[in-house]
């Protein structure tokens, strides 16, 4: 959020009392104005401009060493943006006269009224406010023709990284007598946008620029290409013959400024400076088969990369085909619980980052747990509207990148949840049917001990799916309702003064004075013993 805009007021008098009077006139803060402390002659005015920049003077038209034409003949010089109004007398209108024609806005006349003063201001504040509009509106088009030509080069540039024989010094019209054998490529991958999405109000254009231009801003290099990968909206590109030594120094900065200032893990890639600018591709192609070793956890990262390396990866593959076979038949029978069990402990997803899974790991399991679940989807839900399912494992599949293992369990365990949902035998009807029934079993056995779990397996419903269905029909979770009833019952048994409070609580339900003590105060505001003494409290 924006801070407000204050402006700076100088007051300028020979006179204390009028110094004083003006100060104390008005809550210069209520009106967007920081009152700066007052000049006593003209001379003190020119220092505190100097040292201040107000951007609104009142000074006297008389005052010690610099006459009042002079002094705003000067401040108009210097300071040509400086809104001044003249304080005067009848006496001296005419000399008033000329102090407008050196450059001040308006006079005011003595004495100076409260009324007077406020229109003063109210007068610079619409000169002022309409100078920032104009500075906004021009910022604005800066702003807008540097994204243009910044989207330009981005597309530019990724077209060329995306061909093999790409000729990148024949496009970017570089001196032949470049020496294209002394470059390193660089890769920063910003592994979660979110945050900077939001902070430029989704304005990717925008976010890109400012990257870039850190980017820029830190390696201190004219001449350093750097451009945003359209494919990867979070991958940035360097090129740069930058000291190879100082390129590792720039990195280190480069993660430490955005670490602090966005919720991400970070990649930053570097190879040898041995790379062609015209054979970016395959420095590309060898970075992003190093970017798939590194583990996956939210630590940021510097990698290098020689080009003489061979970059072997070798991928687990964590899902047997038992564990497919398992996966879809559980899927079938409607099994969340062992659903979860095989996905999260056997295949071992919710302990990937403990076991130093690598990044194409993670990648590799998600996206075939997703293919299972979509063909699933398609054979056995395809009667039924999956679009939720559908749009979740496509978040799914986009969060990969984020290297967030919580992240992805919880988005997992939603679409699992969906699909028990969506799939569940028993008709909505049939359900609806059955939390009718639950209601009054439990109105008839209220004492007995009861939870979600034995109500919905007495109705063979699935514990979740009937939680929400029972909401929906009595507006209330199911163990609110329970305890809801219990209250009322043990309120029907404190009409009779000869049954003890810990019986009554054994009677609807509870071994356990105290807790019983505790749901009743919570659900009646007041204590059993109070409630008997007093019912209609």
């Amino acid at each position: 959020m924006m801070d407000k805009i204050m402006y700076k007021v100088l007051i300028a008098d020979d006179e204390f009392w009028i110094r004083e009077k003006i100060k104390n006139m008005i809550e210069w803060s209520n009106y967007s104005l920081e009152l700066l402390e007052p000049a006593k002659d003209g001379e003190d005015v020119l220092n505190k401009i100097e040292e201040y920049r107000p951007d609104i003077l009142i000074t006297d038209i008389n005052m010690p060493f610099i006459n009042g034409v002079e002094l705003v003949r000067l401040i108009k010089e210097k300071y040509p943006d400086i809104i001044i109004f003249i304080i005067s007398g009848y006496s001296n209108f005419s000399y008033v006269k000329d102090t407008l024609v050196a450059g001040a806005i308006n006079y005011l006349l003595k004495p100076i009224t409260k009324v007077d003063l406020v229109s003063t201001l109210s007068k610079a504040l619409e000169i002022l406010g309409n100078r920032k509009m104009q500075e906004i509106k021009q910022e604005e088009e800066r702003l807008s023709s540097l994204k243009a030509s910044s989207l330009i080069q981005d597309r530019e540039l990724s077209f060329i990284l995306e061909r093999e024989d790409n000729q990148i010094g024949t496009v970017m019209n570089i001196d032949d007598n470049t020496h294209f054998a002394k470059y390193s490529i660089v890769v920063f991958v910003i592994h979660n946008l979110d945050n900077l999405i939001q902070y430029y109000h989704y304005d990717m254009n925008m976010l890109s620029y400012n990257v870039k231009k850190k980017i820029k801003d830190i390696i201190g290099r004219d001449d350093v290409i750097i451009f945003n990968y359209i494919h990867y909206s979070n991958q940035f590109i360097v090129i740069t013959d930058v000291n190879h030594k100082e390129l590792v120094g720039f990195a280190n900065k480069i993660v430490a400024y955005f670490k602090s200032i966005i919720k991400s893990p970070l990649s930053l890639l570097i190879t040898e400076p041995s790379y062609s600018i015209d054979n970016l591709n395959s420095a590309y192609n060898n970075i992003i088969s190093k970017l798939m070793t590194r583990k996956y956890n939210k630590k940021s990262e510097i990698l290098m990369i020689s080009k003489e390396a061979d970059i072997k990866i070798k991928v687990t593959n964590h899902i047997t085909e038992e564990d497919e076979k398992n996966i879809k038949k559980l899927l079938r029978i409607n099994n969340k619980s062992l659903l979860e069990k095989i996905i999260l402990e056997k295949i071992g997803l919710a302990s990937c980052d403990k076991n130093s899974w690598t990044y194409l790991e993670v990648n590799q399991t998600i996206k075939k747990i997703c293919d299972i679940i979509m063909e699933f989807i398609s054979e056995d839900l395809k009667d039924k509207n999956t679009e939720d399912i559908q749009r979740n494992i496509a978040k799914l599949n986009k969060s990969i990148d984020y290297l967030d293992e919580k992240r992805l369990i919880e988005i997992l365990e939603i679409i699992l949840e969906d699909i028990v949902n969506l799939n569940n035998v028993v008709s909505a009807d049939s359900i609806v049917g059955s939390v009718h029934k639950a209601i009054k079993y439990i109105d008839d056995n209220y004492s007995e001990e009861l939870s979600l779990n034995t109500i919905a397996d007495k109705y063979n419903v699935e514990h979740s799916y009937f939680s929400k269905v029972f909401r929906q029909e009595t507006g209330v979770n199911l163990m609110s309702y329970i305890a809801k009833k219990r209250m009322d019952k043990a309120k029907e048994h404190m009409k009779n003064p000869n049954i003890k409070l810990t019986d009554i609580a054994f009677m609807v339900g509870y071994d356990d004075y105290a807790y019983f003590n505790r749901v009743f105060r919570k659900i009646e505001g007041i204590s059993p013993r109070d409630y008997r003494n007093n019912p209609n409290t």
